[in-house]
Formats: structure tokens, C-alpha cells, sequence
């Protein structure tokens, strides 16, 4: 692979991945369109998946750092509430347990581990399809399409956005990480159906897009350790591994640019532009198909 189609796929990917449209099946056309090998394709998604990873801790920071001391907070109190319940146990005196879920932020945990849960199932059932997926393009073709129909369901949808992690329900947690799970098949959008999910539940625009891109943590660590476990590396070269370092700064640098752009472009819902961009995307997977 060359520099110049390094940077090339890192730039697409920087900008795909976090708009709703499918990285996934942007990539999946470039490889076949530059005549990858699947050994590099392998080595390049892991890559891929670390600049995402950096690009969403840097987004997102100060959420992370307090979801985290929130979460070894709520564990304390946990183990503080099981010291209670034995010493009730014991004794004639019963002491008050310590509330848990006592912050907005703390029930956001919550919710974000609750949105994992049906993730994770749909993978790990859905990943032997989705690989037999890349090998044609008209699969991801198909993802688009999908794709572009959830937005354009959401767009039309009654517009009734105002919830917080105060007031969303665990359903809808639950019902979110499906849709997320969803998106392991090539061309369906995971920022595009999750977002919409969000939307469809009610989320405030700043809560939907947090739920959208915190929720994305866990899914792509694991996607990531899966990819490492069938990974080769002994054909890397120090060539190749340059190659792939552009690529990564290059998602990197772009993605974040792009992440920030989020908030203010989806400040409406305006989802039916990227639904007409998924289904011209769509058409051109069908014809690449017949052509390449």
C-alpha cells in the first residue's frame, strides 16, 4: 500500500466514522477499488479502531474521567451497602443503606452498561455473518440502504427530544445497544442507527450524541480484541507499519475535526441528507459490484 493511499483511507475513515454513514462499507470499497490484500485490510482496521478509540477519548474526556469515578464510586457504595446488610444481620440496630444511583451521571453508567449487554449477543452472533459479508459488495450495499432507512424513518418521525439520563428508561438502554449491535454488518451505519435509536427514545440531542459515542467505547474495544486475536502480524514491516501509522494519525487528526462538527450539525436533526447519501452509496457498492 502506498503513502498516498494510507492517508487516503485514514481521511475517509476520519470523516465516515463519526457522521451517520458507514465507515465500514466506505472501507470495504476502497480495498476492493485499490486491490488490497486481506492481510493489510486486518492490519489497517486494527489501526482504524485505535484512532477511533483515541479520537473519542479526546471528544470526550471530562465525560470519561467522571463516568469512571462515578462507576468505582457506585462500587464502593455497593461494597459499603454489603458491610451493612451483614452488620444488620447481626445486630438488633439496622443502619440505612447508602443510595446508589444518586447523579444523573450515575444512572448514566447505568444505562451505558445496560446498552452493552444486547451489543455484545449481536455481535458475537452476527460476526461470522458480517465476515462472509466482506467478501461482496453488494452486502454492504444492502447496510446502506438500511441504513437510510432508519434515518429516514427517525427524520419523519414525531420530533419529542428532551430526555435526560435522569429520565430515560432502561428499556430504551436495552433498545439502543440492539441497534448498535446491529451495525457489525457491513454498511450499516453505527453512529447513524444508534443516534437514531437515541432519537426514537426521546434522547435530548446532547444526551443522544453522548449515549451515541461512550456506548461505541466498549463495543469497539471488543471488535478490537477480536481482530487482534485473528490478526497476522508476522508479514508487517516496518514499511507497512509506517503506512498504517499515517493512516491512523490521519483518522485521527480528521475525526476529531468531525466529532466536534457533530453537535453543531445535528443541532436539527437534518438525517435525511445522510439517508440520500447512504442510498447513492448504496447504488454506486451495487454497480462497483458488476464493475470491479
Amino acid at each position: 500500500m502506498s503513502v498516498l493511499q494510507a492517508i487516503l483511507i485514514g481521511l475517509v475513515h476520519g470523516i465516515t466514522e463519526f457522521l451517520p454513514v458507514s465507515s465500514s462499507g466506505h472501507l470495504i470499497f476502497m480495498w476492493k477499488l485499490m486491490q488490497i490484500t486481506a492481510k493489510d485490510e486486518m492490519f489497517f482496521d486494527v489501526c482504524l479502531h485505535v484512532a477511533t478509540l483515541i479520537v473519542i477519548c479526546l471528544a470526550f474526556r471530562s465525560d470519561i474521567k467522571r463516568l469512571l469515578g462515578e462507576a468505582l464510586h457506585m462500587l464502593q457504595d455497593v461494597l459499603q451497602n454489603l458491610v451493612i446488610w451483614f452488620s444488620n444481620k447481626r445486630q438488633l440496630e439496622q443502619k440505612q443503606y447508602v443510595k446508589i444511583i444518586s447523579s444523573n451521571y450515575r444512572r448514566f453508567v447505568i444505562l451505558l452498561l445496560i446498552a452493552e449487554v444486547p451489543t455484545a449477543v449481536i455481535g458475537f452472533l452476527l460476526r461470522g455473518l458480517s465476515v462472509e459479508a466482506l467478501n461482496s459488495l453488494l452486502a454492504p450495499a444492502m447496510g446502506f440502504f438500511l441504513t437510510a432507512v432508519v434515518l429516514l424513518v427517525t427524520e419523519l418521525a414525531p420530533e419529542d427530544i428532551s430526555k435526560t439520563p435522569k429520565n430515560a428508561t432502561c428499556a430504551e438502554a436495552a433498545a439502543i445497544g440492539v441497534f448498535q449491535g446491529l451495525s457489525v454488518f457491513p454498511g450499516i451505519s453505527r453512529a447513524g442507527v444508534t443516534l437514531s435509536a437515541c432519537f426514537l427514545c426521546g434522547f435530548s440531542r446532547k444526551f443522544a450524541i453522548k449515549f451515541c459515542y461512550l456506548a461505541s467505547i466498549p463495543a469497539i474495544v471488543g471488535a478490537l480484541i477480536l481482530e487482534l486475536r485473528y490478526t497476522d502480524f508476522s508479514g508487517v514491516t516496518w514499511q507497512s507499519g509506517l503506512t498504517a501509522f499515517l493512516s491512523m494519525v490521519m483518522a485521527v487528526v480528521t475525526g476529531f475535526f468531525v466529532i466536534r462538527f457533530v453537535f453543531r450539525l445535528l443541532n436539527r436533526k437534518r438525517l435525511k441528507i445522510f439517508a440520500a447519501y447512504s442510498i447513492i452509496a448504496g447504488c454506486v457498492l451495487i454497480a462497483g459490484h458488476f464493475l470491479l
